[in-house]
């Protein structure tokens, strides 16, 4: 979230010199591509988000990740599937934000190839809104976990002995 002021603070001070401030010939050819590529970026978070990270597909089986190191030392099955539950999260979330900066990427484009700040300032406040609903919250997460505790005892697997719940 932090680079998206940094973006509008280089535009501003990229603009502040009239050498670069002039605007770019190819700058309204730019524009229409770079919101059409804006667009392009809003259909694919839209997929991406119902294909990759709905809670059906975060715990399907089928579409592991690789698991982080951190979470490489599970103890039994449930604690196995629960790490690939996460993992699969965590890797995907990264995905759906390199999706939204790109949206403020393509505004400090605009900004600084054909001074179109207002352009700038809409995408930057779009991507911080989509980065706002897109934070993790730790009831979906707990979510998910129940949901594989859940599965768990549903095939058999029984919980080690320590563990809550």
């Amino acid at each position: 979230m932090i680079s998206i002021p940094i973006y509008i603070w280089i535009a501003q001070n990229v603009l502040a010199n009239p050498k670069y401030a002039q605007g770019l010939s190819f700058a309204a050819t730019a524009r229409i591509i770079l919101w059409f590529l804006v667009l392009i970026d809003l259909g694919y978070y839209i997929f991406w988000k119902r294909r990759y990270l709905s809670p059906v597909a975060l715990l399907d089986k089928s579409q592991k990740t690789k698991l982080f190191r951190a979470l490489q030392e599970y103890k039994g099955p449930i604690e196995e599937r629960a790490a690939a539950v996460v993992s699969n999260y965590g890797t995907r979330k990264v995905v759906i934000f390199a999706i939204i900066e790109a949206i403020a990427v393509y505004g400090l484009v605009l900004a600084i190839v054909g001074r179109y700040l207002f352009d700038q300032y809409l995408l930057s406040a779009l991507s911080l809104v989509l980065l706002a609903l897109e934070y993790p919250t730790e009831r979906f997460l707990e979510g998910l976990l129940r949901e594989v505790e859940g599965s768990a005892s549903q095939t058999g697997v029984k919980r080690p002995s320590g563990l809550p719940g």
